[in-house]
C-alpha cells in the first residue's frame, strides 16, 4: 500500500462521529480506493459495533467485497478537539481517524496491524502533536510498512 501526503488530512474538527465518518469516507472515494456504496457500508458498520479502538484512535471502515473496495487503502484525519465515537452512555473521545479500504480476505489482518501500531501511545501522540503531513506520513511508512 502506498501512501501520500494526499492520504493525511490535519486540524479538521466534527460535531459528530457520522460526520467524521462521511468525511473520511468521502476522501477514500476521491482518492479512488472505493465507490460511494461503500460509506453507507461504513456507517452500517459503526452501527454496529463502535469502531472506536482507545487510545483516542478510531478506525472507520466497512466490508470489503471487490465490487465497492476499488484499491486498497487508507486515510488518516487528525481531530485536535477529538469526536465522540461512543454509543451516549459512554464517551470514546478520537483524535485520530484512520479509515481503511480494504478487501475482506486482507481486511482482519490490516486492521490487527494498525490497532498494534495504535496501540503505542507514543505514536497516537506524535500524530495527534504533528502539523506536518510529511512527519505523519514519514510515521506511518516507518510503523506500518
Amino acid at each position: 500500500m502506498k501512501l501520500s501526503i494526499d492520504n493525511i488530512s490535519l486540524n479538521q474538527s466534527f460535531e459528530t462521529a457520522e460526520e467524521a465518518i462521511n468525511y473520511s469516507g468521502e476522501q477514500l472515494v476521491n482518492l479512488g480506493y472505493v465507490t460511494e456504496d461503500y460509506l453507507e457500508k461504513m456507517q452500517e458498520r459503526h452501527q454496529l459495533a463502535s469502531v472506536y479502538i482507545g487510545n483516542f484512535v478510531s478506525l472507520p471502515h466497512g466490508s470489503g467485497n471487490s465490487e465497492i473496495v476499488l484499491e486498497e487503502g487508507l486515510f488518516l484525519t487528525q481531530v485536535p478537539d477529538g469526536v465522540d465515537f461512543g454509543n451516549g452512555s459512554q464517551r470514546q473521545i478520537a483524535i485520530i481517524i484512520i479509515a481503511v479500504a480494504v478487501k475482506s480476505e486482507n481486511q482482519l489482518d490490516f486492521l490487527q496491524e494498525l490497532a498494534f501500531f495504535c496501540s503505542d501511545i507514543e505514536n497516537i501522540k506524535k500524530l495527534s502533536d504533528s502539523n506536518d503531513k510529511n512527519e505523519v506520513l514519514k510515521l506511518l511508512n516507518q510503523g506500518l510498512f
